[in-house]
């Protein structure tokens, strides 16, 4: 069975660069390459430097792009997690209202009331769930400043912002 190794472009790349290496050995040798081809092409060594600086730059705002990228996905999943906490949290709590309902007598169904009203935060929850935040997104940054951590809501925001601002408190009165 033959392995699915080539999905992308960057595929491709990283493995004609570790056959180049092995190929043409050292980083020096690749250096020295480098500047006979540049030479051979007619590209003077300053459009040479420029260029080379060029990629340096791209290189780290596509890996920083990446690594933003990767951490916008893994706050989507905690967002993901904290609302299937909050679901379970609403269908057991509603199952047991609905239980007392039918055990008293069945005579005014007042379950309702919370079904529809909580039933209307998991809504809001679930739109704010699937809602692709912005690196500027001040739920995104708290997020982070918690230490990313794998269940997350608005509430951990609210408390995490109320002992920041009561750490601020404590240090201003010392």
């Amino acid at each position: 069975m033959e392995r699915e190794i080539l999905k992308t472009g960057e595929d491709v790349d990283a493995i004609l660069r570790i056959a180049l290496q092995q190929e043409h050995g050292s980083a020096d040798e690749l250096r020295q390459r480098l500047t006979r081809s540049a030479e051979d092409l007619g590209i003077s060594p300053e459009a040479l430097a420029r260029a080379e600086e060029v990629y340096l730059v791209e290189g780290e705002r596509a890996k920083k792009n990446q690594d933003l990228e990767s951490k916008l996905g893994r706050y989507m999943q905690a967002k993901l997690a904290g609302f299937k906490s909050h679901l379970m949290s609403f269908v057991t709590t509603n199952i047991m209202l609905h239980v007392i309902w039918f055990l008293t007598g069945r005579d005014f169904y007042w379950p309702g009331i919370v079904l529809a009203a909580w039933g209307i935060g998991i809504g809001s929850h679930y739109v704010h769930v699937k809602q692709r935040p912005s690196p500027n997104d001040l739920d995104f940054r708290n997020w982070v400043e918690l230490g990313e951590p794998g269940k997350y809501s608005h509430d951990d925001a609210e408390e995490h912002l109320a002992k920041a601002k009561a750490l601020s408190e404590k240090a201003d009165s010392i």
